[in-house]
């Protein structure tokens, strides 16, 4: 595979409705998924560490410990075995990098 552009805007035009995440790359064992946040999560823990890149819109990452408004420019490491969630009052879009061969379950 070589090098490749994304057009995030194009990406992001193809979700469909919160909480319905859209795989936008798989680069070896790593996945860029852009996601729809409308409305409280549900509360998840993974057996990886997750990134988070705010896009547009609000954004709010939640866990046990700690919360934090992403705002243009600003990301978030949740590490994994760490419980958390996202948040949104109105729509927002947020970029999230992963290892795609792992576990997530509901906490």
């Amino acid at each position: 595979m070589d090098i490749q552009l994304i057009d995030f805007e194009k990406e992001v035009q193809k979700l469909e409705s919160p909480r319905r995440p859209y795989d936008m790359v798989f680069v070896d064992d790593s996945l860029l998924r852009a996601v729809l946040c409308q409305g409280d999560g549900k509360w998840y823990v993974h057996d990886y560490d997750e990134f988070f890149l705010h896009h547009k819109g609000n954004v709010v990452i939640e866990s046990d410990n700690s919360t934090f408004e992403l705002k243009h420019g600003t990301g978030i490491l949740v590490p994994a075995g760490v419980r958390h969630r996202t948040n949104s009052k109105d729509e927002g879009v947020f970029l999230v990098f992963r290892h795609k061969k792992t576990a997530c379950t509901l906490a």
